[in-house]
């Protein structure tokens, strides 16, 4: 195999199974990128009412447990900046909307975490 071939293999495998199977997402300049979007919440219930129980979003902000995540390409992402804005083309009930860039976490091998915090103009003097 000669130099560079696999690293130029797997470079257009990941951009097809991205543009393929990915979620749309649009970067503050108005490009269409495609990428994971995950938006896990613990769902989990904490001790506090009557039950013993409460549901973790009725005791505490969700923004603390609430890390959505949107996974791309490096190339992909060029330009974009802590403090942008990205918007998740997914219906509501899935996520979607406009979210804020808070930091990056690359894996090295090519593609990139977005930590993203929910849009919300009250906290950004402290974020």
């Amino acid at each position: 195999m000669e130099p560079g071939r696999f690293r130029a293999v797997t470079e257009r495998m990941d951009a097809v199974l991205v543009r393929r199977l990915g979620d749309p997402a649009t970067l503050a300049d108005g490009r269409p990128v495609s990428g994971a979007f995950a938006s896990p919440f613990v769902g989990a219930e904490i001790g506090g009412s009557k039950s013993g129980a409460a549901r973790l979003g009725g005791a505490i902000n969700a923004d603390a447990v609430l890390e959505p995540t949107f996974s791309a390409r490096v190339v992909d992402l060029i330009g974009v900046k802590k403090g942008d804005f990205l918007t998740i083309e997914l219906p509501i009930e899935l996520g979607g909307g406009r979210y804020k860039v808070v930091r990056f976490k690359p894996d090295g091998a090519g593609m990139v975490d977005v930590v993203l915090s929910v849009n919300n103009e009250r906290a950004d003097d402290i974020t």
